[in-house]
């Protein structure tokens, strides 16, 4: 009985939504009533637009025979949903929750931007709201438009937004149209738009070289305007853009002889070419050849260094290659080192130096014979400056007064001895060949009051006063120090047996309370003295 009524429930139920209106059929079996942009779905007919029969939850082949731009686009493996894994529309898109829940419900601040195929870089990535972007005037997707704009939808959409510049900048742009076809991107990148780090000067039709490099865009270009911008500039000749400093007085391009990078840099090459300087009072030699223009043709203010004072002729210092006053090489180049007032040739430079350079100069050896101190032994490669060398005027100043030509006049600091022979000349044991070889001769010794060892070497004495009195002569010889004609046997302690093959070092040895010296006297005999024993 239970069973039939139940059937019979089931049949009134069917029966009466057969001949229900279709919305009120729908809504005894919808889980929820459909969002706002799928309220034309709402009734039994409508549903199979979104599911399959047998088939439980969302047929995605539905969704995207509706949504032919995200269908279109996901075939093309671009966008957002193209990157996505699921085939479920409904995983991120759930509806019957009513008309105003949100289908696309989109977490703005988790949301990976890099997924789309687009990733936000440098000032992009600073904005924090989509909506600044994705704007209904900003959609340029033709498809994206048709399928939205019918239904009223343009601005809730994310979809449709060019990855080109001017599709969103394109009135922000400075330039008008004087780029033709290129982007944005050929120049600029996302950081700034003052900044071009993609733009190549040198690649145009005027690379920019030497001081140009360094020219700001708008001191060439003008302001930052559509009508000024990079407007095309005249650059066939110098004068386009600079004026003539010279007052059209240079028949020559500016170019001839300035470079671009200096006015001042004046190209040697050009000048060589366009002008003859041998044609002049000074022809260039040597040196000179090689010095830069402005080091002597300085407008204005003449150079003047430590070395070097130029002086121009009275009414050309202004000029462009002001005319030096050059009679002599002291006419600009100021003495280096003193001379002896009486020697004459040595008072002009070219006695010495040519203008090849100041260094090395050609005064050698057989010159030097002709002066007063001939070289000899190793004075011959010594260097001059280590005997000229002026004291007063520090190591750049060279004299060629050498008053003192004695050996004690240059070496007196470099004396070994101390002073102590200052009755002997260095050349009484030295000559100039080397120091080290002396060729000493007592026999040679000029007469001295006193001719014992210690009138010269008392403070040699490595004795430290132990014999008093006695001669250094009573044991040593005077062509060493050696004492080979000591006798022990003439001493307290004649040395027998054993004794006699003992070395000096086993009983004499250095004493602290002589300083250090070895002690010889005076030293106990008896056995005890050095053996010690019993007492």
């Amino acid at each position: 009985m239970r069973t039939g009524r139940a059937a019979l429930l089931g049949a009134v139920l069917v029966g009466s939504l057969a001949g229900a209106p279709p919305s009120i059929g729908a809504q005894l079996l919808s889980p929820g009533r459909l969002a706002a942009p799928h309220a034309e779905l709402e009734g039994l007919r409508g549903c199979v637009s979104c599911h399959a029969l047998g088939r439980r939850g969302i047929d995605p082949e539905r969704c995207l025979a509706c949504h032919e731009a995200v269908a279109t686009r996901i075939a093309e493996r671009r966008g957002y949903h193209a990157s996505l894994v699921a085939d479920s529309c409904a995983d991120c898109h759930q509806d019957h929750l009513g008309p105003r829940f949100d289908l696309l419900h989109l977490d703005e601040e988790s949301f990976l931007h890099e997924d789309t195929g687009y990733a936000l870089e440098l000032a992009h990535a600073a904005v924090d709201d989509c909506r600044a972007c994705h704007t209904a005037d900003n959609v340029t997707d033709a498809a994206v438009v048709a399928f939205k704009g019918e239904r009223g939808s343009l601005a809730r959409t994310y979809l449709g937004l060019s990855t080109e510049c001017a599709q969103c900048h394109g009135d922000e742009s400075p330039h008008g149209d004087q780029f033709g076809r290129r982007g944005c991107a050929d120049c600029h990148d996302e950081g700034e738009w003052e900044a071009q780090p993609g733009f190549d000067h040198g690649a145009t039709a005027f690379p920019l070289e030497g001081l140009h490099a360094q020219v700001a865009c708008a001191d060439c270009h003008g302001s930052p305007s559509p009508e000024a911008v990079y407007r095309p500039l005249r650059f066939q000749d110098c004068g386009d853009c600079h004026a003539d400093p010279h007052g059209g007085a240079m028949t020559a391009t500016c170019a001839s002889c300035h470079r671009t990078d200096g006015w001042e840099a004046v190209s040697t090459t050009a000048v060589q070419r366009g002008f003859d300087h041998a044609a002049t009072s000074f022809p260039l030699a040597g040196a000179h050849a090689a010095a830069a223009c402005q080091a002597c043709h300085q407008p204005g203010r003449p150079p003047s260094t430590e070395v070097l004072r130029m002086r121009y002729a009275r009414g050309t210092e202004r000029a462009s290659f002001p005319r030096p006053l050059a009679e002599s090489c002291a006419s600009c180049h100021l003495p280096r080192h003193t001379a002896p007032e009486t020697a004459s040739r040595w008072r002009d430079c070219e006695a010495c130096h040519s203008d090849l350079g100041w260094a090395p100069s050609p005064y050698d050896v057989a010159r030097h014979a002709e002066a007063s101190f001939v070289l000899t032994g190793a004075h011959v490669v010594t260097p001059c400056v280590a005997c000229h060398q002026d004291p007063d005027r520090g190591q750049a100043a060279f004299t060629l007064r050498l008053p003192d030509q004695s050996c004690a006049g240059c070496h007196e600091a470099d004396d070994p001895h101390e002073g102590r022979y200052g009755a002997l000349a260095c050349s009484d044991c030295h000559d100039a060949d080397t120091f080290e070889h002396g060729r000493f001769d007592h026999a040679l010794l000029p007469d001295l009051e006193e001719r014992s060892c210690a009138s010269c070497h008392s403070l040699d004495d490595p004795h430290a006063g132990q014999f008093p009195g006695r001669d250094c002569g009573a044991c040593h010889v005077t062509g060493a120090f050696t004492a080979p004609d000591f006798d022990h046997a003439r001493t307290r302690f004649p040395l027998e047996g054993a004794h006699a093959g003992t070395g000096c070092a086993s009983c004499h040895a250095p004493a602290a309370d002589l300083g250090g010296a070895v002690r010889y006297t005076p030293l106990g005999a008896d056995c005890v003295d050095c053996h010690g024993g019993a007492t």
